[in-house]
This record gives C-alpha cells, sequence and structure tokens, in this order.
C-alpha cells in the first residue's frame, strides 16, 4: 500500500458502489472500528427509516478534498430519487488497507418534487 492517490481513490470509489448496491460485506471490511459507530448514529438519525425504506440510490461521485500518505479524504454524493446525500470520508491505511477512519453527513439536497 502507498500514498497513490489511484489506490485510496479505487477503495473510495469501491466503497460507494457497495453502498450503493447493498454490499454490506465490503462496506463493513473498508470502515474501522471508529468509523462503524459514526456510521451508525449516521444511520439512527435517518428520519427512524430503515435500509429496506430507504430509496435505492442509483449512482454516486467522488470528490477528492485531499490525499497524503497518512490520510485521505473524500466527499462521495449519492444519487437517489429522493434527492442527494453528501457523505464526508476520512480515510487512513490500517494493516496495509486503506479504511474509512471518519464518516459524517456533509449535505442533504431533497430532489424536486415529490419522491418515488
Amino acid at each position: 500500500m502507498s500514498g497513490d492517490p489511484g489506490e485510496v481513490r479505487a477503495a473510495v470509489e469501491r466503497t460507494a458502489r457497495a453502498v450503493m448496491t447493498g454490499n454490506l460485506a465490503q462496506v463493513m471490511a473498508d470502515l474501522a472500528p471508529e468509523a462503524m459507530g459514526q456510521l451508525m448514529q449516521l444511520a439512527s438519525g435517518a428520519q427512524g427509516l430503515s435500509p429496506s425504506q430507504l430509496p435505492a440510490i442509483d449512482g454516486f461521485e467522488v470528490e477528492e478534498d485531499a490525499v497524503s500518505e497518512a490520510e485521505a479524504r473524500f466527499r462521495v454524493r449519492f444519487r437517489s430519487s429522493a434527492g442527494n446525500v453528501v457523505v464526508a470520508t476520512t480515510w487512513r491505511p490500517i494493516l496495509g488497507q486503506w479504511k474509512v477512519a471518519e464518516i459524517g453527513l456533509a449535505g442533504f439536497e431533497p430532489a424536486e418534487g415529490p419522491a418515488n
């Protein structure tokens, strides 16, 4: 593992794709323990919706904030019929792999008109 921006970006995209497709095993594998707690707090703040009640994610965009050998920050915008959710992530090398060390909600943009 290196501080190669392509390597960490590939990890970010893999995790975003796993979120979009519901691959929870991959998502869990990419989270450091501290990020797991933060993700659980995010989920509990989703207006009491269970994952089965959330609208399907139909795409995502990855935006790089900063990358170094020790840390990388990315924002991921997930698109759905309800609107866009922007998640801020901080990645760190842990045991030879890039893992999400911090995660937080960076924004929500409701869809125009009624959500399906």
